[in-house]
């Protein structure tokens, strides 16, 4: 039996797990995929206080060590059911006094034609992942937010031509990172409206705000429009958009299960943010379990 099964180990499960273990809770932090979540995929973090510049890998994976130097343990499966006070597995059951949801999000697709069938074939969402492999070809990066204008600054580096397709006026991002973008076309107000190509990615069709119709020849698009919550396999209050609520203490609606980080209903979105929710989760399970002591 567990004080705390953390499921998910992004920044927000990484942090809560740190926090928790520090408060002198047994605790488990089960990840299905990557330890350090989407944030290891960052190519340069240039906000995380008192560090001028790190990869997401190098920043998550002090995190991942940092917590094991606690002695949380780190579990690789996937999480199919939650059950009271277990949580089902692959092949295998956990029990826990309390369960954090810290499962982050997924990226959404365009819906547009062309997009699925071209995966992995020109079509992708991770320019620091699969960007290597267009080196000195021309691509565009389909965003607007600071994770959109980051995969572009990284892919300015190393392509013949990059371009940066915003269906918004405005970029979102930091004007320190807007001004970055040294050797990236703009084009704002602009939709992609399909891909189109043979075995691979050829060409994207677009359609501006006045209606007018254009297409560029390219070799990749990277996607970064938003994300969505990856919590579908919970049964708990949601908002519209499928992300987990919460009061300010992290609880759900339902005692003993808390959510964190950006599977949460919040305005910002940030590695930040989401240890933040990580250290204050951490409390409140705290003072939960020693007052289910007292009493």
């Amino acid at each position: 039996m567990y004080d705390v099964a953390i499921i998910g180990a992004g920044p927000a499960g990484l942090t809560a797990g740190l926090y928790c273990a520090r408060y002198g809770l047994k605790t488990i932090i089960i990840e299905k995929g990557l330890i350090g979540g989407t944030a290891t995929l960052a190519n340069s973090i240039q906000n995380w206080p008192g560090i001028k510049d790190i990869t997401g890998f190098e920043l998550m994976n002090s995190f991942k060590e940092q917590v094991l130097r606690f002695g949380v343990e780190i579990k690789q499966n996937q999480v199919l059911e939650i059950k009271n006070n277990t949580i089902i597995l692959q092949g295998e059951q956990i029990e826990s006094k309390t369960i954090v949801i810290a499962v982050g999000s997924k990226s959404k697709w365009l819906k547009v034609n062309g997009e699925k069938e071209f995966l992995n074939k020109g079509v992708h969402f991770c320019a620091t992942c699969d960007g290597a492999i267009y080196s000195g070809k021309e691509v565009a990066i389909i965003g607007y937010d600071n994770r959109a204008v980051d995969e572009a600054n990284y892919l300015q580096k190393i392509a013949k031509k990059t371009y940066l397709i915003s269906p918004k006026k405005e970029l979102t991002a930091e004007k320190a990172k807007i001004d970055s973008l040294t050797n990236v076309e703009v084009l704002h107000n602009t939709n992609v409206t399909s891909f189109e190509g043979k075995q691979f990615l050829e060409k994207i069709n677009l359609k501006d705000n006045n209606g007018k119709e254009t297409s560029l020849n390219l070799n990749a698009a990277f996607i970064y429009i938003g994300t969505d919550s990856n919590s579908g396999f919970v049964d708990l209050k949601k908002d519209e958009f499928g992300r987990i609520i919460v009061d300010e203490k992290m609880r759900t609606n339902k005692e003993g299960i808390y959510a964190i980080g950006d599977c949460v209903k919040k305005d910002l979105m940030q590695i930040i943010t989401a240890s933040a929710d990580g250290a204050i989760v951490a409390h409140s399970i705290s003072n939960y379990l020693n007052s289910k002591k007292t009493n």
